[in-house]
């Protein structure tokens, strides 16, 4: 998989707790209450199989992209920006990480998610299908997305 480095979005450079504090701290602000808890993320971020990447404000992680890589395929298992750095490209920008995977690659998207809908049928997505009740808190069905 192609890494891009650019001054504000790159692999993660500090420590595993402090990585899994800058993801629960973007999810708290994007979701009000992290769906993940940090025992979970730092769970994750030590598997071989997941990649994160973080852009960065003034030294600030205010958004991220995690990937797990399938035998065969890659799932994007999230994405999130800080609510006040939304609508400006940078969930767009996380996304150009994916652009030269060259197998499919696979997400899930709420029903009521328009705008990230939006941003990944721009990115090449295409609709597979959907989950119901996929979702809680509140319960909602999922939309299931490809691309390559």
């Amino acid at each position: 998989m192609k890494r891009i480095q650019k001054n504000i979005l790159r692999e993660f450079e500090m420590e595993s707790s402090e990585q899994a504090l800058a993801i629960w701290s973007v999810l708290s602000d994007v979701y009000d209450k992290s769906p993940w808890s940090l025992s979970q993320i730092s769970e994750d971020l030590k598997k071989d199989s997941t990649d994160y990447f973080f852009v960065y404000n003034d030294g600030e992680v205010i958004g991220f992209l995690a990937l797990q890589q399938l035998v065969g395929e890659v799932e994007i298992t999230n994405i999130a920006v800080k609510k006040n750095y939304q609508g400006k490209g940078y969930a767009y920008q996380l996304m150009s990480m994916i652009a030269d995977i060259e197998v499919p690659v696979f997400l899930e998207v709420r029903y009521s998610n328009i705008v990230a809908q939006k941003l990944y049928e721009r990115c090449g997505f295409v609709v597979l299908g959907k989950r119901k009740n996929y979702y809680h808190d509140p319960i909602e069905g999922a939309i299931v997305m490809r691309k390559g």
